[in-house]
């Protein structure tokens, strides 16, 4: 049974709670930047928690797998579970009502574990805009939480909106991007609007090299892979093996997000994620979209000057915590 009290009730999202999930989402988010989690399809729902005043929400949450270590991983290196919870502005200060879903997440979250690889451990992570004060003090205050890492979200605004159905220039489609997006002698574009079974696992491995304590992980790529009009863009080396990468795609036909942007070592200092960007904006801004966004870690300097070059500028900054589980 979900917990209850004379006021409200926490229960699992419901097809007939769309209306008022609009309704919660419209006064959560209303003139400020919050990391508010959409309730994605049906087989989703058991990951997500409503409390209910009656018909009316007061808060939602729910938990989502991160990353999950491959076996080969070290062992320090942890499974990373998320949880995003958000109530009414008028409820942030509420202790009773932020208590209760915590722990219903939480209790969520330990299911979740129990189906991990037990070849590492687990931490139960939450992040948070700037913007979001009380929501961050609430679970910064407990004592199991620690500061993961600080990243800024950066954005692109293009001068102009193109319409989705206008012509491109015969320079810029399929093939002929080599010719519109040069590269330096010795690199090669590759695209994917798909990836196989094989391409999934040598992405992976790519992943886990660049970012062995947060790897994406087969699920995590699996999905992002599924969203509306998802790319991967690549630069290969002589040899054809990925010398940088990156994905993007389209959120609520609005904005083109920029994930997942890397370089191997080897080849950084050579303008790879430069050419990668501007070819990403270029695509993005031609399938109608306002603006483009992305996520860089406060402390990365080279990744910062790069982007700020593209034209992208910090429009806040995300606060990330994670406790043992």
């Amino acid at each position: 049974m979900q917990p209850a009290t004379a006021a409200y009730s926490i229960r699992h999202f419901r097809e007939s709670d769309f209306p008022a999930l609009g309704a919660f989402y419209n006064q959560t988010a209303e003139g400020r930047r919050v990391t508010f989690w959409w309730v994605g399809e049906p087989e989703n729902w058991p990951n997500v928690y409503c409390a209910f005043e009656g018909d009316k929400m007061i808060a939602k949450g729910q938990v989502d797998v991160f990353s999950i270590m491959p076996a080969a991983a070290d062992a320090s290196n942890k499974h990373r579970i998320f949880f995003n919870l958000k109530t009414l502005p008028e409820r942030e200060n509420d202790a009773e009502l932020m208590n209760a879903m915590y722990e219903t997440l939480k209790a969520r979250a330990l299911e979740i574990r129990n189906n991990l690889p037990d070849t590492h451990g687990t931490l139960l992570c939450f992040g948070n805009y700037v913007e979001e004060a009380a929501n961050t003090d609430y679970f910064a205050a407990r004592p199991e939480f620690s500061p993961l890492k600080r990243q800024y979200r950066m954005c692109h605004e293009f001068a102009d909106r193109r319409s989705p159905n206008a012509a491109e220039p015969a320079e810029a489609n399929g093939s002929s991007k080599a010719d519109a997006f040069p590269l330096p002698q010795g690199y090669t574009w590759r695209e994917f609007d798909a990836l196989n079974s094989e391409q999934a696992d040598e992405y992976l491995a790519l992943d886990m090299e660049i970012w062995p304590v947060t790897p994406i992980g087969a699920e995590r790529l699996a999905e992002i892979v599924s969203r509306p009009a998802w790319r991967m863009l690549q630069i290969c080396d002589g040899d054809g093996s990925p010398a940088a990468s990156l994905m993007y795609w389209v959120s609520d036909g609005e904005t083109g997000e920029i994930e997942e942007v890397l370089t191997r070592a080897v080849h950084r200092r050579r303008g790879l994620a430069s050419a990668l960007l501007n070819r990403a904006l270029h695509e993005i801004r031609n399938l109608g979209c306002a603006d483009a966004e992305l996520d860089v870690e406060v402390r990365n300097e080279d990744a910062l000057k790069v982007y700020r070059a593209a034209g992208f500028e910090v429009v806040t900054e995300e606060h990330r915590y994670g406790a043992e589980l």
